[in-house]
Order: C-alpha cells, then structure tokens, then sequence
C-alpha cells in the first residue's frame, strides 16, 4: 500500500488547462488633420509675403517671384488652400479677389488673381480655396504716397497709386481708400472718395490722381462726365 502511495506521487501533476490569448487592444484611431484648418495651412503652405504680411499658400513646389513695389506673384493650381496671418482674415471678394484684414476689421493686404474669371471659395474666415489655376498677385501697398499740395482751386492731394491698384478691383478700391485715409486723415470725405474711384476705373495709367476737397460732391455719371474732376 505505501509503495502504491509513493508511485502514484511519482505521476505527472494535472494538466493545465490552457488559457486564451488575451484581445490585443485596439489601437486608438489616428486624427486626420483638417487641410483647411488656418494652423495646418499656415504650417504647410509656402509663404507669399509683401511687406509684413504673410499669405500661406499650400502650393507644393511652387516659388515666389517678388516685383519692385514689393508685391510678391505665385503660379499656382486648382485647388489651392490659402490663408492668412493669425490673428487677421482673408475674406474672398465677389470679383474674385480677396482681403485681408486684420481684427479691426481693416485692410492691411489685397489678392487679386489672373485670369480674372479664376474664382475664390471662402472656406474658412482665415481660408480661400482658388477653384481654378491661377497667377496670384499679392501686396500690401496699395498707395506708394498722398500728398497735400496747393493747385488752382485750393488744396489738392496728389496720390499715386501702386502697379497693383492701377489695375482695379473691389480689393483693390478698399486698400486705397483705407491707405489714402491713414496717410491723409483730412481726406475721408464722400467727395473725396467717389473721386479716387473714379480715376481708378478712368484714368489709372495717370501718374498721380488729384483730389480736391473742395470740389462737389456729385453723381457717378457726373463725376465721369467731368473726367473726375467736378
């Protein structure tokens, strides 16, 4: 009897019973960055400067060229995401150019795009998306100077208008109202602004345009009837 007690302790133990393998956690899935989200933009666009503004442009591949006045002009294609410095908004224009404004609402730089029936999508307050390909054509100066001088009649002011505005849009009408009120404060008149835009549409190639305060404030057909000068 002992020796069967002792040989049955010699036997093998009992048999674990095999455990399953534990579910390998699934793993969290990966955030998409948004493309049109401004920080994603800003982060891989190529910069388009004038000045101290700053355009990001997501244009693989694609090279600024810089003119003289300081704008700055990019050939891009369809589809490209632009946007505009933090803090400020780039607001797509119904002509197909664009501002940009800062969070006072005031304009520190205008697009506009060649050809001109090259549209712009507004995607985001800070984002445009270009629907076709295009050359754009970037500044923040829209006035080189306006200056106060005396002229028969009294008190004219001679403004000259930079490369960019002399073409004409609605961006560009905004940037030179805006920089002709900051460089002459004594200038912001209804009178005075129907003026500026109607040597903008009719006499852009003049080198300067004179406008003076104490000329009358008319119509528009009247205005272009007097060449501007009431």
């Amino acid at each position: 009897m002992l020796l069967a007690l002792v040989l049955a302790g010699c036997g093998p133990g009992p048999t674990a019973t095999p455990q399953p393998p534990s579910p390998s956690a699934t793993p969290a899935p990966t955030a998409t960055a948004d493309p049109t989200d401004p920080a994603v933009v800003r982060a891989t666009g190529t910069p388009l400067t004038s000045g101290a503004v700053t355009l990001a442009v997501v244009a693989p591949g694609a090279t600024p060229t810089a003119d003289a006045d300081g704008s700055a002009r990019l050939a891009v294609p369809a589809g490209t995401l632009l946007a505009a410095p933090e803090g400020m908004t780039l607001t797509a224009l119904s002509d197909g150019t664009a501002v940009v404004r800062d969070a006072g609402a005031a304009f520190v730089a205008g697009l506009t795009v060649q050809p001109w029936d090259a549209s712009l999508t507004q995607v985001r307050p800070e984002v445009v998306r270009l629907d076709d390909a295009a050359d754009l054509w970037f500044t923040s100066v829209a006035v080189e100077s306006a200056v106060w001088g005396e002229a028969e009649g009294g008190r004219s002011l001679a403004v000259t208008p930079s490369a960019w505005a002399r073409v004409g849009s609605l961006a560009s009408q905004e940037g030179l109202w805006a920089q002709v009120v900051a460089q002459a404060p004594d200038a912001d008149t209804p009178g005075m602004r129907a003026q500026l835009e109607c040597h903008e549409l009719g006499a852009p190639d003049k080198a300067t345009w004179n406008l003076e305060p104490w000329r009358p404030d008319v119509g528009t057909i009247e205005m272009i009837r007097e060449r501007c000068n009431p």
